[in-house]
């Protein structure tokens, strides 16, 4: 694989042997009984909206199965997600005029758009306003009792009166406001629970059920009991196993940076998105790092420092002031991040298996790491000592804070030492640093 950038998008491509998964879903879909509701849980990036590509792509290949793909969120905002819903079906099955009378009959129903419109008179109409109010809220009553008719007719006609089954992809469900989100699945039990559906719904568990949860208040509703009663075959993405995790990040590595996978195995976990995104960020840096550290350059030193700067960020600003805490490492001899690292043997590891030592300049290294992070990381400038002339330093501090010089001399008189400014980039902590190193303070950036 040449060097390229990864999109965040998911993929049909089945990189991390997930075929068989799609596969025991699409007969599944194909034979069982309907209407079926099922759910693919997962948190974010471990792969649900690509596995559901790959159902669909293996039922794509069936004259009896119509599948539709829906993102509720992109609709969060229309009045009923269950006509959207439709609509997309509508549209994608191109069923035609009779389709879309079905669906407006039904979107009268749903959102009562014709006693809305009534809202529009003057007052001046009001005789006319109340007689045409009841006559339309009469006119609105009786399309609500043939609504799960409408409902009905409408899947006969894209099913071709049950020759076809319909399957519907409900995608990021968790995206949608608490509100919308009900919607959505209110409408799977009230109205849209009809022969010849199957309705594939991916979606993070927890975030879902919080949402249930904060609609609804304490002891109302128990969230759990209310999602299984809609879903009725949960199914959990399980973690990549080691061997795809190692076949994924050489799937995705340039041929030329081979050497760097025991490396990132080491540091990355298993969550798919976050391994294409790191990627993404160690290639570019790659690239540069080719072309301005010459030849001692090494891809593994690049590697560990950016995943030391993604997993400890705290300890990567450490290594920036004190490169040493990388030559020799062993859990004992860190100081002050003995106990932060000692539960996180990954980084330990990664540092080791990179090589470095006290001959190695790391600096080009963290220079670039700096440029394109992994991880964003911000920094704070604090004064430890104010030298021989404070007066001066006091004066820098008024102009950096722009306040009156007594009161930058009273936040002084508190003591030291005294943070100075807070969340900077490295470039731009380095560069207040100096401003008050020129003034006759010591200054520390972590």
């Amino acid at each position: 694989m040449e060097f390229s950038f990864l999109n965040d998008e998911p993929t049909s491509i089945d990189s991390l042997d997930r075929s068989k998964y799609a596969e025991a879903f699409a007969q599944l879909i194909q034979s069982c009984q309907t209407p079926m509701v099922i759910g693919i849980y997962g948190t974010w990036g471990v792969g649900k909206t690509s596995l559901m590509k790959l159902i669909k792509s293996k039922l794509d290949n069936s004259n009896k199965i119509k599948s539709i793909w829906f993102d509720p969120w992109q609709h969060q905002f229309d009045e009923d997600p269950a006509v959207a819903l439709l609509h997309t079906m509508v549209d994608d099955l191109k069923i035609g005029d009779q389709g879309k009378k079905l669906l407006t009959i039904i979107a009268t129903a749903l959102s009562s758009i014709l006693l809305k419109s009534t809202t529009s008179l003057s007052i001046t109409d009001i005789q006319e306003l109340g007689e045409k109010y009841e006559k339309e809220r009469f006119l609105i009553r009786e399309k609500q009792i043939n609504l799960r008719k409408n409902f009905e007719d409408l899947i006969k006609k894209a099913t071709k009166n049950g020759k076809n089954r319909l399957v519907f992809f409900i995608d990021d469900l968790d995206r949608c406001m608490p509100e919308q989100a009900l919607k959505v699945l209110e409408a799977l039990k009230l109205f849209l629970n009809l022969p010849n559906c199957t309705y594939v719904i991916g979606v993070d568990r927890f975030i879902l059920e919080r949402n249930i949860k904060c609609k609804y208040k304490e002891n109302e509703l128990n969230e759990t009991s209310y999602l299984d009663k809609i879903i009725q075959l949960p199914f959990t993405i399980p973690p990549i196993t080691e061997i795809d995790t190692l076949r994924y990040i050489e799937y995705l590595l340039p041929t030329d940076v081979k050497e760097v996978v025991p490396i990132l195995y080491c540091g990355l976990g298993d969550n798919p998105r976050q391994i294409k995104r790191f990627i993404n960020t160690f290639q570019l840096n790659h690239k540069l790092a080719s072309t301005t550290i010459g030849k001692s350059y090494s891809s593994k030193l690049l590697a560990s420092i950016l995943l030391i700067q993604y997993r400890q960020p705290d300890f990567y600003k450490s290594i920036v002031n004190n490169p040493r805490l990388l030559v020799n490492i062993t859990s004992e001899d860190l100081g002050d991040y003995t106990d932060l690292l000692k539960n996180d043997p990954s980084t330990i590891q990664v540092i080791k298996t990179a090589g470095f030592s006290s001959l190695i300049d790391i600096s080009p290294y963290i220079y670039l790491s700096e440029m394109v992070s992994a991880r964003e990381i911000r920094f704070d400038v604090l004064i430890t000592d104010t030298g021989n002339n404070p007066v001066n330093v006091i004066k820098e501090y008024r102009d950096l804070k722009h306040c009156p010089l007594l009161e930058a001399k009273e936040h002084f008189d508190r003591g030291l030492p005294i943070t100075i400014a807070s969340d900077l980039s490295r470039e731009l902590a380095e560069t207040i640093k100096k401003r008050f190193v020129g003034a006759g303070a010591t200054i520390s950036i972590i």
